[in-house]
């Protein structure tokens, strides 16, 4: 998929700047008056945890808008495009770290960057903090930045173990109204199961069971899971995941709209529209017109 050009890519040798620790950085930042924004469409090419503790604004992440208000966590992964508008100046912290860092790391780690804390299937990725989420957040920064800034043989395996933990604290937040709280739980083991065969077949099988049979349960029960999890049945995930993944295609690639049908799966042309057009409420065309003005 050739990507058009307007979209403009941040990496590591931008982006990592004065840190001696490889695929990782942590840093505070304050914004100043005049310095607030940087509203250009643009992606990265790691993971991003951006720590708001205080500003107001809004921000763009794949075509939808996350209005914030004081203390929230922006989660971004290397498939995110977005823009952010600061109304006020704003205050934090960031953590930024590639797939690099969890080399010959446990499937759980796989499972908190994939599918569990970046996830374009059960999607969120702006998190209100309440009084006491705040804190916690705080002493992760606080412990993070001390052991990066004292750097020494040993800093990388604890900031390893450290950003582990933090990552599944703030999975911990973002499904706190969630009804399995063990993450070994076989419906939640399942769901996560799901979503790994999702990403593999989703432009091949549209189907939720398709993946009901892979995982060996009824398509009831897989549906039961996710709404219990996601709050939304394996059916409307399915659906919203071809839809995130056709607007990123008709935006950011130089695909014609038949080219993106077909390359989603879509062997009628004339269904992949109608399809698009029901569940966003324009054309593929008329989608893509209205976005690439503003880019």
């Amino acid at each position: 998929m050739k990507a058009k050009k307007s979209i403009t890519v941040y990496n590591e040798k931008q982006s990592f700047k004065n840190t001696p620790i490889s695929n990782f950085y942590i840093s505070y930042y304050k914004d100043r008056v005049r310095q607030i924004n940087r509203i250009d469409n643009h992606r990265h090419t790691y993971y991003e945890v951006i720590w708001v503790k205080d500003g107001k604004g809004l921000h763009t992440i794949d075509f939808k808008d996350y209005q914030f208000c004081g203390s929230c966590l922006f989660l971004l992964h290397p498939k995110n495009v977005h823009r952010i508008y600061k109304e006020t100046p704003a205050s934090g912290g960031v953590i930024k770290f590639n797939d690099h860092f969890f080399v010959n790391d446990n499937v759980h780690s796989k499972f908190l960057l994939q599918y569990g804390v970046f996830d374009d299937i059960d999607v969120l990725p702006v998190i209100h903090l309440n009084t006491e989420e705040q804190q916690t957040i705080n002493d992760f920064f606080e412990i993070m930045s001390k052991e990066a800034f004292h750097h020494n043989a040993f800093t990388p395996p604890i900031l390893l173990n450290l950003l582990k933990s933090f990552l599944l604290k703030v999975y911990q937040i973002k499904k706190n109204q969630c009804a399995i709280n063990d993450i070994s739980d076989h419906r939640f083991v399942k769901f996560r199961q799901f979503q790994e065969l999702l990403e593999a077949y989703l432009t091949e099988h549209h189907n939720a069971g398709f993946y009901a049979e892979k995982l060996q349960i009824s398509t009831k029960t897989l549906s039961n899971y996710c709404k219990l999890i996601s709050s939304k049945t394996a059916q409307d995930l399915i659906k919203e995941r071809l839809i995130l993944e056709a607007k990123r295609m008709l935006i950011y690639s130089e695909l014609s709209v038949k080219e993106v049908a077909y390359h989603l799966g879509f062997n009628d042309y004339a269904y992949f529209t109608r399809f698009f057009t029901v569940n966003v409420s324009l054309t593929p065309t008329d989608f893509k017109k209205a976005k690439t003005e503003f880019l």
